[in-house]
C-alpha cells in the first residue's frame, strides 16, 4: 500500500467575506465560435467585463488567438435600468493563456463603479464580424450579503478504500435555513518540490469524498472535479449546528505523477466557497459534466475570473482557505 505520511500541518483559518457581488453572463453556453461576455459587477472594483469565445475541443490556438485580436475593437457600453448611457468600456489587456482560458479585458473609461441595489445593463457589439449578433444582459447588484464562516475543522488523511492521500474538512454556516443554498467549492492543489524549489498547480486534481453533494450526477466519486457542488435543500438529516460539513481530498494519482517516492514535497490544498445563485450552480454543473463526459481537460464555455485572478474560475469572494502539509510519498 503506497502511503502520503504528514511531518507536520499549519493549519490556518479564514474568514470567507461576500462583498455586493453579482454576475452578468451573455450567453455563456454559446455554440461554438460566438462571442460571450462575463463580467461580475462589484462596488469596490470599476466596471470590468471579460470576453471570449466558445469554442471545439478541437480547435486550432492560433484560430482563437485570431478571433481574440478582431474582437478587441467590439462596443462595450454600460446602461442603467431606464436605458441611458452610463460608461463605456476601453479595450485593457489581452490574456493568452490557452484554448479555453484566453480572453480580453476591458474596463470602464471613466473609473466608474457600480453602486448596490441598482440594475444594469451590458451591451456587447462586436464591431469588426459582421455575422455576430448584438448581445445584453440586465443584472441588479444586490446588498451586501453576511459573511459566511468557512474553516478547517481538523487536519485530515483521506482513506481512498486503497490508498491514504491528502485531505481538507470544511464547515460553514448555513446562511439562511428557510431559503435553498447553493455553494460550489473551487480547489486547486499546488505541490513545490522541496529541493528544487519547482512547483505544479493542478486544478482538476480534488474530490469530495463520503459527504453529500451534487458531483454524483456529473461523474464517479472518486472523479477529479474543478468544483464541488453542494445544495443544502438535498442534505439528508439535520444539518448540524445549522453548518455544512464536507471534504475534500487529493486522488493518489496525482501523486504518481508528479510525486518521487522518498522525497518530501510541500503539499498544500487552496479552497475558496462561493454562495452563488440558481442559474449560475446549474451552469457550472453543465460545464462540469461536459468536460468529465468527454474525456477532456478544456472547458468551451469556462466563465472568466475576475479581478486578475487568472487561476481561478469564479472570482475572488472572499480568502482563500489553506490546508498544508509537508509530505513524503512512501
Amino acid at each position: 500500500m503506497k502511503q502520503i505520511g504528514s511531518l507536520g500541518t499549519l493549519i490556518l483559518g479564514f474568514l470567507v467575506a461576500f462583498s455586493c457581488q453579482k454576475e452578468i453572463d451573455l450567453k455563456a453556453q454559446t455554440p461554438p465560435g460566438q462571442l460571450y461576455a462575463n463580467s461580475i459587477l462589484n462596488p469596490d472594483s470599476v466596471f470590468r467585463v471579460f470576453i471570449s469565445y466558445s469554442t471545439l475541443i478541437t480547435a486550432p490556438l492560433e484560430d482563437i488567438h485570431d478571433k481574440l485580436d478582431l474582437a478587441k475593437e467590439s462596443i462595450l457600453v454600460i446602461k442603467d435600468d431606464a436605458g441611458a448611457l452610463i460608461d463605456t468600456l476601453e479595450f485593457i489587456r489581452g490574456v493568452y493563456s490557452g484554448v479555453n482560458s484566453s480572453f480580453l479585458v476591458f474596463e470602464s473609461i471613466e473609473g466608474l463603479r457600480p453602486l448596490a441595489n441598482q440594475t444594469y445593463e451590458l451591451q456587447v457589439h462586436e464591431y469588426s464580424n459582421k455575422n455576430s449578433k448584438f448581445i445584453s444582459a440586465k443584472v441588479s447588484v444586490p446588498t451586501v450579503l453576511n459573511p459566511i464562516l468557512a474553516k478547517k475543522s481538523i487536519p485530515a488523511r483521506e482513506i481512498t478504500g486503497e490508498d491514504q492521500t491528502f485531505g481538507i474538512e470544511l464547515s460553514w454556516k448555513d446562511p439562511s435555513r428557510q431559503e435553498d443554498n447553493f455553494f460550489i467549492i473551487e480547489a486547486t492543489y499546488k505541490m513545490t518540490n522541496l529541493a528544487s524549489g519547482s512547483s505544479e498547480f493542478i486544478k482538476s486534481a480534488l474530490y469530495s469524498l463520503d459527504y453529500q453533494n451534487d458531483n454524483i450526477e456529473i461523474g464517479p466519486a472518486n472523479g477529479k472535479f474543478f468544483y464541488i457542488f453542494i445544495n443544502d435543500s438535498r442534505l439528508s438529516g439535520p444539518i448540524q449546528l445549522d453548518s455544512i460539513h464536507t471534504k475534500i481530498s487529493v486522488p493518489v494519482d496525482i501523486f504518481d505523477l508528479w510525486a518521487t517516492p522518498g522525497t518530501a514535497f510541500n503539499g498544500k490544498i487552496l479552497i475558496h466557497v462561493h454562495h452563488v445563485s440558481k442559474d449560475l450552480y446549474n451552469y457550472y454543473q453543465d460545464v462540469e459534466k461536459y468536460r468529465i463526459n468527454s474525456s477532456g481537460t478544456d472547458i468551451f464555455a469556462q466563465p472568466i475570473p475576475v479581478k486578475g485572478n487568472i487561476q481561478g474560475g469564479l472570482g475572488i469572494l472572499g480568502a482563500e482557505i489553506i490546508q498544508e502539509s509537508i509530505l513524503v510519498y512512501q
